[in-house]
Protein backbone atom coordinates (compact mmCIF):
# COMPACT_ATOMS: atom_id res chain seq x y z
CA UNK A 1 0.00 0.00 0.00
CA UNK A 2 1.39 3.43 -0.55
CA UNK A 3 1.46 6.33 2.06
CA UNK A 4 -1.62 7.86 1.36
CA UNK A 5 -3.40 4.33 0.75
CA UNK A 6 -2.35 3.94 4.78
CA UNK A 7 -3.51 7.29 5.34
CA UNK A 8 -7.10 7.03 4.08
CA UNK A 9 -7.46 3.74 5.83
CA UNK A 10 -6.55 4.89 9.09
CA UNK A 11 -9.01 7.91 9.03
CA UNK A 12 -11.83 5.36 8.00
CA UNK A 13 -10.19 2.98 10.97
CA UNK A 14 -11.28 6.17 13.44
CA UNK A 15 -13.85 8.58 14.39
CA UNK A 16 -12.18 11.44 16.66
CA UNK A 17 -10.20 14.19 15.85
CA UNK A 18 -8.22 15.77 18.75
CA UNK A 19 -9.01 19.17 17.68
CA UNK A 20 -6.15 22.01 18.35
CA UNK A 21 -6.64 25.78 17.95
CA UNK A 22 -5.15 28.89 18.32
CA UNK A 23 -7.34 32.39 18.38
CA UNK A 24 -9.29 35.36 20.39
CA UNK A 25 -10.71 32.61 22.61
CA UNK A 26 -6.74 31.18 23.22
CA UNK A 27 -5.42 28.15 23.12
CA UNK A 28 -7.85 25.29 23.37
CA UNK A 29 -7.88 21.70 22.15
CA UNK A 30 -11.11 19.39 21.75
CA UNK A 31 -12.47 16.07 20.53
CA UNK A 32 -14.58 16.13 17.67
CA UNK A 33 -16.01 13.30 15.27
CA UNK A 34 -15.32 13.67 11.96
CA UNK A 35 -16.55 12.02 8.47
CA UNK A 36 -14.00 12.51 5.87
CA UNK A 37 -13.97 13.17 1.52
CA UNK A 38 -10.40 12.25 0.40
CA UNK A 39 -8.21 14.25 3.10
CA UNK A 40 -11.16 16.74 4.04
CA UNK A 41 -11.97 16.54 7.28
CA UNK A 42 -15.57 17.43 8.55
CA UNK A 43 -17.07 18.00 11.58
CA UNK A 44 -20.04 19.36 13.62
CA UNK A 45 -19.87 21.74 16.04
CA UNK A 46 -21.17 25.15 17.57
CA UNK A 47 -19.72 28.61 17.11
CA UNK A 48 -19.79 29.85 20.22
CA UNK A 49 -17.31 27.13 21.75
CA UNK A 50 -14.35 28.49 22.23
CA UNK A 51 -12.60 26.14 19.07
CA UNK A 52 -15.36 27.82 17.52
CA UNK A 53 -14.75 31.56 18.56
CA UNK A 54 -10.92 30.42 17.05
CA UNK A 55 -11.85 28.80 14.38
CA UNK A 56 -14.08 32.27 12.90
CA UNK A 57 -10.77 34.38 13.80
CA UNK A 58 -8.21 32.33 12.00
CA UNK A 59 -9.49 29.85 10.34
CA UNK A 60 -6.56 27.50 11.72
CA UNK A 61 -6.17 24.58 13.11
CA UNK A 62 -4.75 21.52 13.81
CA UNK A 63 -4.80 18.39 15.05
CA UNK A 64 -4.44 14.25 15.94
CA UNK A 65 -5.79 11.13 15.20
CA UNK A 66 -4.25 8.29 17.30
CA UNK A 67 -4.37 4.98 18.74
CA UNK A 68 -3.55 3.98 22.69
CA UNK A 69 -0.84 2.47 23.29
CA UNK A 70 1.94 1.06 25.71
CA UNK A 71 5.41 1.11 24.07
CA UNK A 72 6.86 3.35 21.64
CA UNK A 73 6.70 0.49 19.06
CA UNK A 74 2.98 0.86 19.40
CA UNK A 75 2.41 4.47 18.02
CA UNK A 76 0.66 4.83 15.34
CA UNK A 77 -1.63 8.30 13.96
CA UNK A 78 -1.75 11.24 12.19
CA UNK A 79 -0.98 14.78 13.19
CA UNK A 80 -2.55 17.51 10.91
CA UNK A 81 -2.94 20.74 10.17
CA UNK A 82 -5.22 23.42 7.61
CA UNK A 83 -7.53 25.51 6.67
CA UNK A 84 -11.09 25.00 8.61
CA UNK A 85 -13.86 27.00 7.01
CA UNK A 86 -17.88 26.92 8.06
CA UNK A 87 -19.57 24.59 5.49
CA UNK A 88 -22.38 27.23 4.30
CA UNK A 89 -23.18 25.34 0.12
CA UNK A 90 -26.27 23.42 1.59
CA UNK A 91 -25.65 20.88 -1.71
CA UNK A 92 -22.29 19.87 0.43
CA UNK A 93 -24.12 20.65 3.17
CA UNK A 94 -26.19 18.03 2.71
CA UNK A 95 -23.91 15.29 1.51
CA UNK A 96 -21.57 15.58 4.70
CA UNK A 97 -24.82 15.41 6.99
CA UNK A 98 -25.82 11.98 5.28
CA UNK A 99 -22.38 10.54 5.71
CA UNK A 100 -22.61 11.84 9.57
CA UNK A 101 -25.67 10.60 10.34
CA UNK A 102 -24.36 7.04 8.27
CA UNK A 103 -21.24 7.35 10.19
CA UNK A 104 -23.09 8.40 13.66
CA UNK A 105 -26.75 8.00 13.36
CA UNK A 106 -26.96 8.83 17.40
CA UNK A 107 -25.72 12.64 16.19
CA UNK A 108 -29.86 12.55 14.58
CA UNK A 109 -29.98 13.93 18.71
CA UNK A 110 -28.33 17.32 17.98
CA UNK A 111 -31.54 18.47 15.73
CA UNK A 112 -34.19 16.79 17.96
CA UNK A 113 -34.23 13.94 16.49
CA UNK A 114 -34.23 14.95 12.82
CA UNK A 115 -32.69 12.31 10.59
CA UNK A 116 -33.28 13.68 7.12
CA UNK A 117 -29.65 15.83 5.75
CA UNK A 118 -31.76 17.93 3.37
CA UNK A 119 -33.61 19.23 6.12
CA UNK A 120 -31.14 19.39 8.53
CA UNK A 121 -28.48 20.78 5.90
CA UNK A 122 -31.32 23.52 5.52
CA UNK A 123 -31.37 25.24 9.12
CA UNK A 124 -28.65 23.08 11.11
CA UNK A 125 -29.27 25.06 14.20
CA UNK A 126 -26.72 25.94 15.97
CA UNK A 127 -24.98 22.78 15.15
CA UNK A 128 -22.89 24.00 12.04
CA UNK A 129 -20.66 22.10 9.58
CA UNK A 130 -16.78 23.07 9.33
CA UNK A 131 -14.33 21.38 6.57
CA UNK A 132 -10.86 21.08 7.83
CA UNK A 133 -8.54 21.32 4.19
CA UNK A 134 -4.93 19.69 5.22
CA UNK A 135 -2.15 21.36 4.12
CA UNK A 136 0.39 18.97 6.11
CA UNK A 137 -0.21 15.48 7.07
CA UNK A 138 2.24 13.12 9.12
CA UNK A 139 2.06 9.57 9.41
CA UNK A 140 3.77 7.67 12.23
CA UNK A 141 3.53 4.19 12.24
CA UNK A 142 6.64 3.45 14.85
CA UNK A 143 5.99 -0.51 14.22
CA UNK A 144 6.51 -0.33 10.18
CA UNK A 145 8.37 2.75 9.79
CA UNK A 146 10.96 3.00 12.86
CA UNK A 147 13.07 5.71 10.97
CA UNK A 148 9.89 8.09 12.36
CA UNK A 149 6.49 9.67 10.88
CA UNK A 150 6.07 10.26 6.82
CA UNK A 151 4.82 13.42 5.67
CA UNK A 152 1.98 12.97 2.96
CA UNK A 153 2.11 15.65 0.46
CA UNK A 154 -1.12 17.17 0.05
CA UNK A 155 -2.16 20.10 -2.81
CA UNK A 156 -0.60 23.94 -2.20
Amino acid sequence: MSLQDDVLAYLDGHTTLNLATAGPAGVWASAVLYVRDGLNLYFTSVASTRHGVNLAGTHHAAGTINDECRSWTGMKGLQVEGQVDHVDDVAERTRVIADYLERFPFAAGLWNGESDPARIAGDPGIHGFYRLTPTRVLYTDNERYPAGREELPVGA
